[in-house]
Formats: C-alpha cells, sequence, structure tokens
C-alpha cells in the first residue's frame, strides 16, 4: 500500500515537474513573440522592463502643401538630461555651461526622474552655442539630440487639424489591446483625423538607456539610437493648400475682424481647395470649449439670397415666362406691402442684380407649385446640398471622406411647407429652413464658372512615401450624371457678372469678379449671416471663393472688404493689374 502511494505521489511530481519544465520552454524558446491569448510579444515586453526612452519623433507621418512644403511639423535642436546624474550628479562642466547661458535649475539631481527635454524644464528654446557646446563634449547623463515636433499648425488650424494624446480613443479607434501597443497620439480633427489610419506608423525614433530591476539607471551602459531609417513610413500627405495664399487669406480676415465664419477658395479646373479659413482658432487648451474646433466651412448655414441662384438655374430651364416679366420690386417678399428696399419695376435679370425678394417668391412658387420637387432638383444638378468631399474607395477603406465633418445640406424642413405659399416664398430668398455650407456653395459657383461641369473637392491629391514614391492618387472625382446644360451655366455667368457691375456686389467691380450677394436672417436680432460667393477673374474664371460672416450685423459685416482684399491680393501674386 505504502509502495502505491509512493509512486502516485512521484508521478504527480514528474507531471508538475514535467509541465513547469513545459511552461518555461513556452516561455523562454517556443511562444516568446505570441504568447498566451492576448499574443503577446515577450521579448519586447522584457526589453521594455529593462529599459527608459526618450522619443525623437513620434513616427507619425508628414502633411504637405501643395508644392512639398511640410506643415506643422519642426526640426528643433535640444538637450537631454538622463536619471543618471542623480547618481553621479550634475557634471560641473555642464553647470559652468548653465550658468553662461544664466539657466537655473534647481535641486535637479534629485528631482528627474525619467529622460527629459531641457527646454521643456526651462520653458524656452535651446541657445544654438549651449547646444553646439553640449553636442562637442562628452558629459556623462547629458546629450545633445535633434527632434522633430509635431505641434499644431499655425495657419490652417481646422483645414489640417490637430493631434491629441488621447488613448481610450486611440483604443476605441483601432480596436487595439492596451497590452499589446502603445498608444499613439490621434488626429481629433481636419485631415488629421481624416487620414489617421495613414498617419499613424510605428516608426519612432528613440534615445534608449538601460535600468535596472528597480527601475533605476544602470552605470556604464551608453544610451543607444533605436529606430531604423525607412524608406517608406511614415508617410507624407501631399494637400491642395496653397501655403502662401492661406497665409494671406488668413491675414486678411483677422486684420478686418472677422471673428466667426471665414472663407473658402477653390481651383475651378480641378476643384482643389487653395485655402480655407474658419473662425474663431481653435483653442489649443480646450479644443472643444465653445465648438472651437469646428471647422465653420463645413457647418450648413441660412444662405440667404445666394440661394436665388438655385432658382434662377430652375427658372432658365423650366420657365421661360419668368424670364420675360418684370416685376414689382417695391413690395415685400409676399407682394402684400411696401418694401423696404424700393428697387422699382426690374426685369428678370435686374431683379437678380439688385436681389429682389418679392421676383424671386414669384418666380419661386410657380416653379414649386408646377413641380414641387424642383429646388431639390436643381441643388443637386449645382451641387450644393453636398456632401460634395471627395469620397471612394482608398485601400481597405470604403466610402473613404477627405472631409468626414462636412455636414449635408437641406431645402425644406418640413415636406408640408411645399404646399404653403408663405413657406415656398421664403424657401425661394433663402430662408425658412434652408441651409447650406459655405465648402458647397464654393463649389456651386466653381460648377457654374466650368459651365456646368460638376466635380467633388480634394484636400488632399496624394499619399507618399518617405521617398517620394506615391502610394495612393486622388484623381478628379467629376460627375455629370445630372447636370444643368452648358446653355444655362453661360446664362447664369451673365445674371453673376451683372450683380458685381450693376447690383448688390457693386464695391467689387473693377476686380474682374462675377458673384452674388447673400444676407439671411439668423433668428437673433440685429444678427445676420453675410455671404459673398463667386469667381474670378470672369473672363476664363481660375478661383471660386465664399466669404461668410456670421451673426454679424450689417454695419460691421466684413464680407466685402475681405473679398475685395483677397482678390487684389491674389492678382498681383499672379501679376494682374486691379485697375
Amino acid at each position: 500500500m505504502k509502495t502505491k502511494r509512493v509512486k502516485f505521489w512521484a508521478f504527480l511530481l514528474v507531471c508538475s515537474f514535467g509541465l513547469l519544465l513545459y511552461r518555461l520552454a513556452d516561455i523562454q524558446l517556443f511562444s516568446t513573440e505570441k504568447f498566451g491569448d492576448e499574443q503577446v510579444n515577450l521579448l519586447e515586453q522584457s526589453v521594455k522592463q529593462q529599459s527608459s526612452s526618450i522619443n525623437l519623433t513620434s513616427g507619425r507621418g508628414e502633411l504637405l502643401d501643395r508644392n512639398g512644403q511640410s506643415l506643422g511639423k519642426s526640426q528643433v535642436k535640444d538637450i537631454v538630461l538622463f536619471p543618471l546624474i542623480q547618481t553621479i550628479g550634475l557634471p560641473q562642466s555642464f553647470k559652468n555651461l548653465l550658468e553662461a547661458e544664466t539657466i537655473s535649475l534647481t535641486d535637479i539631481e534629485t528631482e528627474l526622474k525619467e529622460p527629459t527635454y531641457l527646454s521643456e524644464m526651462i520653458g524656452e528654446e535651446i541657445d544654438s552655442d549651449l547646444y553646439n557646446e553640449v553636442k562637442n563634449r562628452k558629459i556623462p547623463g547629458v546629450m545633445a539630440v535633434e527632434r522633430s515636433l509635431l505641434a499644431d499648425p499655425e495657419i490652417g488650424q481646422h483645414f489640417l487639424g490637430i493631434v491629441r494624446e488621447n488613448p481610450n480613443a486611440y483604443y476605441n479607434r483601432y480596436d487595439e489591446s492596451p497590452i499589446l501597443t502603445d498608444p499613439k497620439p490621434i488626429g481629433i480633427s481636419g485631415l488629421q483625423k481624416a487620414f489617421d489610419p495613414f498617419l499613424q506608423s510605428d516608426n519612432s525614433k528613440k534615445l534608449l538607456y538601460q535600468v535596472d530591476g528597480k527601475g533605476n539607471p544602470m552605470l556604464g551602459l551608453n544610451v543607444r539610437y533605436i529606430g531604423e531609417q525607412d524608406p517608406f513610413y511614415p508617410v507624407q500627405l501631399k494637400t491642395t493648400m496653397d501655403l502662401p495664399i492661406q497665409n494671406m487669406a488668413e491675414k486678411v480676415v483677422d486684420n478686418n475682424g472677422l471673428e466667426k465664419g471665414g472663407l473658402v477658395l477653390l481651383d475651378i479646373e480641378s476643384r482643389e481647395v487653395l485655402a480655407m479659413v474658419s473662425r474663431p482658432s481653435i483653442n489649443s487648451e480646450s479644443p472643444y470649449q465653445n465648438q472651437s474646433i469646428v471647422n465653420q466651412m463645413l457647418v450648413p448655414f441660412y444662405p440667404g439670397s445666394i440661394f436665388k441662384t438655385v432658382v434662377a438655374a430652375a427658372a432658365i430651364e423650366n420657365n421661360t415666362e419668368s424670364l420675360n416679366r418684370t416685376y414689382d420690386c417695391n413690395t415685400n417678399l409676399y407682394g402684400d406691402e411696401p418694401s423696404e428696399r424700393k428697387l422699382g419695376t426690374l426685369n428678370f435679370q435686374q431683379s437678380f442684380a439688385q436681389s429682389c425678394n418679392n421676383a424671386f417668391g414669384t418666380i419661386g412658387s410657380k416653379l414649386v407649385n408646377a413641380n414641387p420637387q424642383i429646388f431639390e432638383e436643381y441643388t443637386e444638378k449645382l451641387g450644393l446640398l453636398g456632401p460634395v468631399g471627395w469620397t471612394g474607395d482608398v485601400f481597405r477603406y470604403s466610402n473613404f471622406k477627405q472631409f468626414p465633418a462636412e455636414k449635408k445640406g437641406r431645402v425644406w424642413g418640413n415636406k408640408y411647407d411645399r404646399n404653403v405659399e408663405k413657406a415656398i416664398r421664403q424657401t425661394s430668398i433663402g430662408q425658412k429652413d434652408v441651409k447650406v455650407t459655405p465648402l458647397a456653395v464654393a463649389n456651386m459657383m466653381a460648377t457654374i464658372a466650368n459651365n456646368g461641369e460638376k466635380q467633388y473637392v480634394r484636400a488632399v491629391t496624394d499619399i507618399l512615401y518617405q521617398n517620394n514614391t506615391t502610394m495612393y492618387t486622388f484623381k478628379a472625382n467629376k460627375d455629370n450624371s445630372n447636370r444643368i446644360k452648358s446653355d444655362t451655366a453661360l446664362r447664369l455667368q451673365g445674371l453673376l457678372e451683372k450683380v458685381v457691375t450693376d447690383g448688390t456686389g457693386r464695391s467689387l467691380d473693377g476686380l474682374g469678379v462675377a458673384g452674388k450677394s447673400g444676407t439671411a436672417e439668423t433668428g437673433q436680432k440685429g444678427a445676420y449671416h453675410h455671404w459673398f460667393a463667386g469667381y474670378f477673374p470672369k473672363q476664363n474664371p481660375k478661383y471660386a471663393m465664399v466669404v461668410v460672416d456670421l451673426y454679424q450685423t450689417d454695419t460691421d459685416a466684413q464680407t466685402y472688404p475681405v473679398y475685395k482684399e483677397v482678390v487684389q491680393n491674389i492678382n498681383e501674386m499672379n501679376g494682374v493689374s486691379n485697375d
């Protein structure tokens, strides 16, 4: 009996010992790179436990303007202080250098717990002389380095977007386990957010040093540089932004005191965004406070008389009678009381130029009574309701959007309003429930200037590898399946030209501009949305532009001054006279 018991326990011991040996072999030999249900890389994790590091680059992709100039990323010189100096003390030679630069670092030997940039400790950039001195000397625990800073863009903030550290959002966005990967900064707006999956990269560059079991620096081990030079990653986004024009446009907007609103400038032929300005600027400390992160150029607003362009297009193609009669423009929108603006009796062309509400209320009423869907049909033909941003399949991303934050516009808020005379008339002049985005309005003007050719708007033309070879090209995305006739576009061009020469846009006369003004009630007393949308030069048009000053009084609106100054500056850049 005793012999059986001894054999049984001996068997259990052998089995247990065998299991332990197998477990150790699995950890040490068999599953070193994919261990357990979480597929943990034990080699990488062991290195992390035995070392500490500081990033020289985030490894994130870079944004370029249309000419290849870097946007929002800079190379700076800095000095790294390692916890090694806790053990050996701050070298006197380095103290002397700091004193020469009048830099005071109190109790640095005891307070330094991890590798830290000197610039962050003193709150300013490192002097080049100090950097060169440290670089030319071998000072224990101190190293001169060059690093890339991924800062918020100084211009084009809403267009380019910003990046922030948010581990929870990172794991939710990419559905990755915290055990498997370190969270990386993510784009939270603009192109940084739209193209975040492409801009993410593991190719960060670091300075690495060894630590003991308690995390203290080990003496005698040199700091090592890690991060391979990769010819492909991280990628670069070649945006459509024209940096000199963007810079100029932002200065014009700010110098004229436009506080809420902005502008969109498109290249008519390619439908590329050359400049996009949104105000107010992003609050870097609290981006979501007061919705400062929102790009106003992608948000729908009441367009006012801008919408008369849609009504005019519908009338040209469907109701020639409206084009050949006159209208009493001394009466209001409903034709039952005197108008605040006494314009007299005007024909169709004059009514458009002077923005006569009674004329377009009357025309719109006839059009809708004959075809209740006509406004939707012509906003579609002109590409006004959107979204108008480039959309398509990119690798494994179906329906990829370059402007994911772009909102869709609308014509009717209530389907029964098509049967209500006053609602039809209000809708005909871009009030009631009509809302469109500035980007869509700019694209509509480009469509008209390009003889009715519809096309989606691009913000990025290429994704490039590090060696400047092309990873992906976003080709022009045209849509001519449902458009206005070329003759209609030509007639609209004539109407838009008349607005500037003989109508509400006369302050822009002489600059070669054609366009339409709009002043929309907002529901706030004394506050209106002030628009001007058009294109230039009117002969061989190249640019389409919208300027909108939101929630502004009539006397303080800066729409025309901004529009005029931007056009003048672009003309000068192109060597065109402003006479």
